[in-house]
Parts: structure tokens; sequence; C-alpha cells
């Protein structure tokens, strides 16, 4: 009855359960393991726990995470960058002298 929930450890992954799924049982996926309803239960499960624990979040703080979000886009960006310039380099058609 509940076979599909060998596969929320694939869908909590982001990978792709419909065709795992339609291998094993031969049926489409149900609903429940799609991206967007495991995305919710992880959201909800994650704020519940924040609520229960007595995680608060007030100006100063969202101010921090926000700068700190703003500054790792940066860097990553940087790094990304710097990254495809090292590969297009060592992966570039090498001219043939006559």
């Amino acid at each position: 009855m509940l076979k599909w929930l060998k596969f929320l450890p694939l869908a909590g992954l982001g990978k792709d359960v419909s065709t795992a799924y339609k291998e094993q049982t031969g049926k489409d996926r149900p609903k429940v393991l799609s991206r967007r309803v495991i995305g919710a239960a992880i959201a909800f499960i994650s704020a519940f726990v924040a609520i229960k624990f007595g995680v608060t979040l007030d100006a100063t703080i969202i101010a921090q995470i926000t700068e700190s979000l703003d500054k790792l886009v940066v860097a990553s960006t940087t790094l990304y960058g710097l990254a495809l310039l090292i590969y297009g380099y060592f992966k570039r058609k090498k001219e043939v002298k006559q």
C-alpha cells in the first residue's frame, strides 16, 4: 500500500522519481512524490522545528543573512568565471603551425 515510501530519499534529493517508480511498479508516480510536495513538506517541517526550539529571526539577523548571501553570490560567480576560464584555456583547440 505504501510502496512509494522507499522512493522518498530519491525525491528528497531532487532526482527523477517518475522513471524509477514506473520501472519498479509499472504505474505512474503518485502526486506525493512530486518535488513540490516534498519541498513543501521539508519547508513545513523546518518551520515547525524552528518554532519548537525557539529559533527567532529578528531584523538584525535577517540583515546579516542578506549581507552574507550577497557576498556568497558574488564570490561564487567570480569562482565560476575563473573555473570556466581555466577550463576553456586547457580545452581550446590548438592551432597547427606549418
